[in-house]
């Protein structure tokens, strides 16, 4: 998250406490892996918390890849997998189920991709302005189309799930990625995440409407 380690770790402990409040009150397997959500963003909120603390600290340096790594396994790799099969589990109508069907596939190409960037190419990351940037270094071509599909198993799953006031979820996160990339547009991994991690604690309003 964006601002410092302090801000992340805060939002680490509100989201986690969120996501057990919202495992408790769900009924359905369902609804507990949709209520996971939040307690996801938790973790990947305190590695990004421990690596402001490294980024800081000339000490512990041996720590930044394995936080860098850590932090973008949820944002690359669980995320665009994730959240069209929750979406897809919560969904009862046979048409928007088969699409985000297809997101899911999607998202695994997408994660594979990914894997394969995180394995293969050097990727660093500096803190500047009260935000974290995450650089990949001879960044693959095209990868602003990657950015564009990124959006259709992560965003768009939420507009096409029936589930009462997803939509809401959804729209919430792809504001919050337009306004960063017209905004913080170096940091948007960084600043889009600390939305994104805000958002997540409607998982618990949304759930009890489903």
């Amino acid at each position: 998250m964006c601002f410092s380690a302090e801000a992340s770790f805060i939002a680490g402990g509100v989201l986690g406490a969120a996501g057990i409040i919202s495992l408790k009150k769900s009924g359905t397997f369902q609804q507990k892996v949709f209520a996971v959500i939040p307690l996801f963003f938790a973790a990947q909120q305190i590695l990004e918390g421990f690596l402001w603390l490294v980024l800081a600290n000339p000490d512990y340096i041996e720590w930044k890849h394995a936080l860098i790594t850590g932090f973008l396994i949820f944002v690359w790799l669980i995320w665009p997998v994730y959240v069209p099969f929750s979406m897809a589990l919560l969904e009862k109508k046979s048409i928007r189920r088969k699409i985000l069907l297809s997101f899911l596939v999607l998202g695994f190409v997408l994660s594979i991709i990914c894997l394969y960037i995180l394995m293969f190419f050097h990727i660093d990351a500096s803190a500047a302005n009260l935000h974290i940037k995450y650089i990949v270094c001879d960044e693959p071509p095209y990868a602003w189309v990657y950015g564009i599909l990124y959006l259709l198993p992560t965003v768009v799953s939420m507009f096409i799930s029936s589930v009462k006031k997803m939509w809401i979820l959804g729209l919430v996160n792809l504001s919050s990625y337009v306004f960063s990339v017209l905004f913080y547009s170096e940091n948007v991994l960084s600043v889009w995440c600390f939305f994104g991690a805000a958002a997540s604690t409607l998982v618990l309003w949304i759930n009890r409407k489903s």
